[in-house]
């Protein structure tokens, strides 16, 4: 086979994939894999880098990672361990803000050239950065050497600010209580700093005559707070969720897709109805291998294909994937390059028409839930048109239309 071809050597007179031509110069499983992929469409804007190698000739995950971030790498630490904690998230917000020294010291303020001074204004003695606002002012060692037991004084002073930080996040056993010290810690440093900007810009604010005293008040409560919650039982209640017909002049279209796990192929599909919930179109493909949610996104774009070409003015499209619906009304923000298939599902949305994206309860799209599992067991890879529904779907079908609902058990959130 010829290594020099180029990808529009690999595609027929219609634009899409040849598959003749794959299966006679590839592994199928490759092929299987090149079919999952759309082709070039002219509103996809210029070819870009989706990987760029590396000096092995090796693919790297991290390499792979770095070119889609198109940032400096992250910065070291057990984030884990912070993200872990189960007390309030405005004090777990700000030890992760202090830790990459992102929290607003004079000394960072002075940088911005705008006459600020950057010495502590608490104690005057030293230029004010993140450790010397949490540990090393005055004001706040001080605290600290009321709340930390005597042996560790000596190795708490030592380090600088990230790994402080982090050592007295995993050191959970230096009070008696081996959950309590990160909590204390934590919530030590939220209050250090919060006392410093009262004592700067509120006017006759004065610290608390006993600090260690307030520091271990709110520990006590976050901690007795943290116990009543994993003790509590989870609310449960249950909600009954079925398929709704659209309004007047609305067509509905719901997709979905099926996908068995890794090494088999996966399959989309979708059907069209009109607001008396009769059947106007259905469809479903064999895709090739990928995951299931591009899958998904496969079964919204070629569902949102049909009703655009039948010229369908006002469109609802239900799908049951949260991520893939918040991605296409950018509900949610990439990382890296917008997938191709997005952009084509976008382009669809862009046209002259007006459609709606949804959400829906996998019980609420049982019929497409249904055709997604059909189109895996079929043996052809082709772009099927149905113009009238499979004899197994109908009583699907009529429980939509009948309004029969199915009951889903959801977690209450307090």
């Amino acid at each position: 086979m010829d290594t020099t071809i180029y990808v529009r050597d690999a595609l027929n007179t219609s634009g899409d994939w040849d598959i003749h031509f794959f299966m006679d110069n590839l592994h199928v499983d490759i092929v299987n894999q090149i079919l999952a992929l759309p082709t070039r469409s002219d509103f996809d804007g210029p070819d870009t880098i989706g990987w760029g190698g590396t000096y092995t000739l090796q693919f790297s995950v991290q390499s792979a990672y770095n070119l889609q971030q198109k940032t400096s790498l992250a910065v070291g630490g057990d984030w884990n361990t912070l993200w872990n904690w189960k007390g309030p998230h405005r004090i777990q917000t700000f030890i992760w803000l202090a830790a990459q020294g992102k929290i607003l010291t004079n000394y960072r303020r002075s940088k911005w050239g705008v006459g600020i001074s950057p010495t502590c204004l608490c104690c005057a003695r030293e230029d004010e950065i993140v450790i010397h606002v949490l540990r090393d002012c005055v004001h706040a060692t001080q605290v600290w050497l009321r709340l930390v037991p005597s042996n560790y004084i000596s190795n708490f002073f030592s380090f600088n600010c990230r790994e402080w930080i982090f050592n007295n996040l995993n050191k959970k056993g230096i009070r008696d209580n081996p959950a309590t010290w990160q909590t204390t810690f934590m919530t030590s440093c939220w209050y250090l700093w919060n006392w410093r900007n009262k004592s700067i810009f509120e006017l006759g604010f004065q610290r608390p005559s006993n600090p260690t005293l307030v520091i271990q008040k709110v520990t006590r409560e976050i901690e007795d707070n943290t116990k009543l919650v994993h003790k509590s039982p989870h609310q449960i209640e249950t909600m009954y969720i079925g398929w709704m017909q659209p309004l007047i002049g609305w067509v509905k279209l719901n997709c979905d897709s099926a996908w068995k796990g890794s090494g088999t192929l996966a399959g989309c599909e979708g059907l069209l109805r009109d607001p008396d919930g009769r059947w106007i179109k259905g469809y479903f493909m064999k895709i090739g291998m990928c995951d299931v949610f591009h899958a998904k996104m496969w079964g919204m774009c070629l569902g949102l294909d049909i009703p655009w070409r039948e010229n369908t003015i006002h469109l609802i499209v239900e799908s049951d994937s949260k991520i893939l619906v918040d991605m296409i009304t950018e509900n949610c923000n990439f990382s890296g390059m917008t997938p191709t298939m997005v952009r084509h599902i976008r382009h669809l949305l862009s046209l002259s028409w007006t459609v709606k994206i949804t959400h829906t309860w996998r019980e609420g799209n049982r019929s497409a839930d249904w055709l997604a599992n059909f189109s895996i067991s079929i043996d052809f890879l082709d772009f099927r048109i149905l113009e009238t529904p499979p004899s197994q779907l109908q009583s699907l079908l009529f429980d939509d239309i009948s309004e029969t609902c199915m009951p889903r058990s959801v977690r209450l959130i307090s």
